[in-house]
């Protein structure tokens, strides 16, 4: 029976704790808009014991006058999982969410498919000194103008295939360099070149740039980035999130932030539980929610988990995934 129970148990569970860590990433999302601390619980074992058995007997009486005889089956079936929780905690954790993302994990990402666009306003504060928007109420900015048309080019370079990098180390100490076609097999890819290059004030000659976590400039053709620790991207996204409004009147929360460009996450809010999310959950008495059929909102939902996974150092480990059957 042992075997039986591998692929349904795999499945079920699976599904189960990958609904749990989004629908607890969502309620995160919300609490920080409430300007609530947020806290994380990691599913560290799951062990589902199984259990049959059963018997059978047949009785009877010698008796010549009344002589019954009877019989009887009973069987028995049990499935006893136990499933232990971690809080996420203690400095270490702590840490690993205040700690700006390493320039190194968002190129990472970049290099392997994933929209640069997206990745660098998620995660970036400043490159070169250019802004990118801030929606905490204590610092609320649209970002420059040029930081987004600086985006918009490295997301086209990327789909032209005229982006590339050069990863040096070992993980997580990996220096990154960004390179750039010497010629572009298109005048549309040659533009783009030319006017990333002058955006960012480096040297039309050079292909090759340094990428560095910071602020100032120290040398010549140098990209530094600012980037948010999990804690700050966190924050800032939680301010596009929906409200009641009763709730912004009643001072329970601050109103929302409208960035100039499209949000990058739209969480909505409705008094019923919705029909058609993606992920909802529930809190003071409303239901928040992501639509299903919001295709941006999901990918950057997406994008959220994985920087969050890559951020997070292993403190709340995770145990083996068991099943016994006897």
């Amino acid at each position: 029976m042992g075997p039986k129970t591998i692929p349904p148990d795999g499945f079920n569970y699976n599904q189960r704790i990958a609904d749990q860590e989004n629908e607890q990433m969502l309620l995160n999302l919300v609490r920080l808009r409430y300007l609530e601390m947020p806290r994380f619980l990691n599913v560290a074992s799951v062990i589902n014991t199984y259990s049959r058995g059963g018997g059978a007997g047949v009785n009877g009486n010698l008796n010549p006058v009344n002589s019954p005889i009877g019989a009887n089956i009973n069987g028995n079936w049990s499935d006893r999982p136990t499933i232990t929780y971690t809080p996420m905690s203690g400095q270490a954790f702590a840490q690993s969410l205040l700690t700006p993302l390493p320039p190194s994990v968002i190129f990472f990402l970049i290099q392997s498919g994933w929209s640069s666009h997206r990745l660098m306003r998620l995660s970036n504060s400043m490159i070169n000194g250019l802004h990118n928007e801030i929606g905490t109420p204590g610092e609320r900015r649209q970002g420059d103008a040029e930081f987004h048309e600086l985006l918009d080019i490295l997301h086209q370079l990327q789909l032209d295939g005229a982006l590339g990098m050069h990863f040096k180390g070992d993980w997580p100490k990996v220096d990154v360099e960004l390179v750039l076609p010497k010629q572009g097999r298109t005048d549309s890819i040659e533009k783009s070149i030319r006017r990333f290059k002058e955006i960012l004030k480096l040297d039309q000659d050079a292909h090759i740039f340094e990428i560095e976590y910071g602020v100032i400039l120290e040398k010549e053709n140098q990209i530094l980035v600012q980037t948010h620790s999990i804690m700050e991207m966190l924050a800032n996204l939680s301010w596009y999130i929906d409200v009641p409004e009763a709730h912004v009147i009643e001072g329970r929360t601050e109103s929302s932030f409208k960035p100039d460009d499209a949000d990058l996450i739209h969480v909505r809010v409705s008094k019923e539980k919705p029909k058609d999310a993606f992920k909802s959950i529930q809190f003071r008495d409303h239901w928040f929610y992501i639509d299903d059929r919001d295709v941006a909102s999901k990918n950057t939902f997406t994008v959220i988990q994985i920087l969050f996974s890559m951020a997070n150092n292993g403190s709340g480990s995770v145990g083996p995934l068991i099943s016994i059957g006897n």
